[in-house]
């Protein structure tokens, strides 16, 4: 038997890599927060449900549902038959397994979301990795794409958070088997490729642009072969998986399935929060924001040389592809905007990427809280990173040069994500990149997500002798969404009292506000309270603390 050492030396690299992961994950999954979203993601999973539960006879958990339901209250928290349009995809499960395992402490239960969430997005890394392996034909190359890729700052952070990373990793499920399913008739692939685009809807009805692009992608590729007969055949059966496993995921859509399809657009547009958020030291609706608000978040919140190498392979592959277009010729043999298979993924990632962009821009997404509702750009913003690492090999003729280069670009670029992972913790999702300076990283809105709450209550409140400590919000962050998220003893001994300084001990600041905090006063500090407290990371001010003189 013939063993190939380089692929087992492969699999050790990668299985270290999974281990330390895993184990790293495991130790500090509670070091995050709360965030404030988390009640509200808990009790739609307890209400679908108890709706499922109804439906199929399922009497005891319909019982033990209804009692948790009740028992979820926050007088901020938005009505559930209202808002019960979101996606059930780990809500859920989470809420299965907190009836199924009994769990009754309820920080237990956000922890047990938070775990499997990261796992989730550590699988999506393992997929996103056999892309690269696929394209690029070197393991080195698409290793470093991996540890990019689960690196990041901002994404890692964000990953046990759930949420939006979750549809990141769905997503990257989704380009997967598409194109798989797209050189291949092999029907498991064009299932597995109907299922997770259909999950990708269930979490961000913009997803819709997966389906869509599947469609015309196959109609144009095979327009003029002789088996289109065969592709038609293939995209009607992915229509119906899609369409079967859209609905069978989606309680909502089980009552009346194109009517509240067709709901959720209507609700898109009356739902959505219409805020002001802080963008660059000024007020803005988030209704009304400028065409490169993406872009900028982007950029100032990405590892300063990933940004670069991505649009160096960005621009590239652009260039290539205008340049094969140009050149067509009718009878040529060359006449197609890419060589080969391995070039159709560079076609397939550029078009998704420009594709999603436009469609945002377009469509003036009411986005807030920077990126993190598109944190799914991160999978092109990785991918053509490593692409144009890919393509400068051929600049160089000399070999050892060759290598020299992309191993010191490797070592840098996986030196500087581990070391502002580290440095951040647990805040890498308030991540900003190091070239700028601390007054343009305190300009954008801060801890949208509260987590911050965790150390103020732990490591400030705990300190205080008092058997009662009343705690004012200057911040449009519900506060009191993150007691759940320390022991019972504190929380019994914290009183939030909201924008009634009157009667606060303390008052806590962030810097997330839903009105222009300079024309209207609804968050101004009162005189008789003097700051004592600013918990700064990296010179990013996560909140402040001021004390009743």
């Amino acid at each position: 038997m013939i063993i190939d050492l380089n692929k087992q030396k492969n699999t050790i690299i990668l299985l270290f890599f999974y281990s330390l992961s895993i184990l790293i994950a495991l130790l500090t999954f509670q070091d995050f927060g709360i965030h404030i979203e988390e009640k509200f993601h808990r009790l739609n999973g307890h209400y679908w449900l108890n709706y499922i539960s109804k439906i199929f006879g399922f009497t005891e958990i319909q019982n033990i549902t209804e009692i948790k339901i009740n028992q979820i209250s926050d007088y901020t928290l938005s009505s559930i038959s209202t808002y019960n349009k979101y996606g059930i995809l780990l809500d859920l499960p989470a809420a299965l397994l907190e009836i199924l395992f009994k769990i009754e402490n309820i920080r237990d239960v956000y922890y047990l979301k938070h775990i499997l969430s990261f796992f989730i997005f550590l699988l999506s890394s393992f997929f996103f990795f056999k892309i690269l392996l696929i394209r690029y034909r070197n393991f080195y190359l698409s290793f470093l794409g991996l540890v990019l890729y689960v690196t990041t700052p901002r994404i890692l952070g964000d990953s046990f958070l759930y949420k939006d990373v979750l549809f990141l990793s769905i997503l990257m499920f989704a380009i997967y088997y598409l194109i798989k399913s797209i050189n291949s008739q092999n029907l498991k692939y064009i299932i597995l490729f109907s299922l997770f685009s259909a999950l990708s809807v269930n979490l961000r009805l913009f997803a819709i642009l997966v389906p869509i692009f599947f469609i015309f992608y196959i109609i144009m590729k095979n327009f003029d072969l002789i088996n289109y007969k065969k592709n038609i055949s293939k995209l009607l059966f992915y229509l119906i998986s899609f369409l079967f496993f859209l609905y069978i995921f989606w309680p909502y859509l089980w009552s009346n399935p194109i009517s509240n399809f067709f709901n959720l657009f209507y609700s898109l547009n009356n739902d959505l929060i219409n805020v002001k958020i802080f963008y660059n030291n000024d007020y803005i609706s988030n209704k009304t924001l400028p065409d490169t608000y993406i872009l900028n978040w982007i950029i100032l919140t990405s590892p300063f040389a990933q940004t670069i190498l991505f649009f160096l392979g960005f621009f590239y592959c652009f260039y290539r592809l205008i340049r094969r277009y140009i050149n067509i010729k009718k009878n040529s043999i060359h006449n197609n905007l890419w060589r080969g298979k391995q070039e159709e993924i560079d076609f397939i990632f550029l078009i998704f990427l420009i594709l999603f962009y436009f469609f945002f821009i377009f469509f003036n997404a009411p986005l807030y809280n920077g990126w993190r509702l598109v944190y799914f750009f991160n999978i092109f913003l990785i991918y053509f990173s490593i692409n144009f690492l890919f393509n400068i090999k051929n600049v160089f003729f000399n070999k050892n040069l060759n290598k020299l280069i992309v191993s010191f670009i490797f070592l840098f670029l996986i030196t500087y994500n581990i070391n502002a992972v580290i440095k951040m913790h647990p805040f890498q999702s308030l991540y900003f990149s190091s070239l700028l300076s601390p007054q343009m990283k305190n300009s954008f809105e801060g801890d949208y997500y509260g987590i911050g709450s965790k150390h103020f209550f732990e490591e400030f409140i705990q300190k205080d002798s008092r058997n009662v400590v009343k705690i004012g919000i200057a911040s449009h962050t519900p506060l009191q969404r993150g007691l759940e998220g320390i022991s019972k003893n504190l929380q019994k001994k914290i009183v939030i009292v909201g924008q009634e300084y009157d009667q606060a001990d303390y008052i806590f600041k962030n810097n997330i506000s839903e009105v222009n905090s300079k024309l209207i006063k609804k968050y101004q500090i009162p005189k008789n309270f003097s700051k004592i407290y600013e918990l700064k990371i990296d010179k990013i001010i996560i909140y402040e603390v001021y004390k009743l003189n």
